[in-house]
């Protein structure tokens, strides 16, 4: 009796925590794609201002969306490998 809820449990929270995961890999995801969107159409905006010496919003945003894109390239890079080593095992 004890080992079957037990069983029961574990495969439960295997569910569980593979759905969560692969709902958090989704809104990554999107979220990268977001943001590369976000980051061109603002890199278009910085070079047809062509304001030299000073920082605008564009340039500052534009700047920003790295620091947001680069973790979350590596994230969808782990995401990927990941998704392949399940295929090929």
């Amino acid at each position: 009796m004890i080992s079957t809820v037990t069983t029961t449990t574990t495969t439960v929270t295997t569910v569980a925590s593979t759905t969560m995961a692969a709902g958090l890999g989704l809104i990554a995801t999107l979220v990268l794609i977001a943001s590369l969107i976000a980051k061109e159409l603002t890199g278009a905006w910085v070079s047809t201002t062509g304001k030299e010496g000073a920082i605008t919003l564009p340039q500052a945003v534009d700047r920003n969306l790295s620091l947001v894109i680069i973790p979350l390239l590596l994230t969808f890079a782990f995401i990927v490998a990941v998704k392949v080593l399940e295929v090929l095992h």
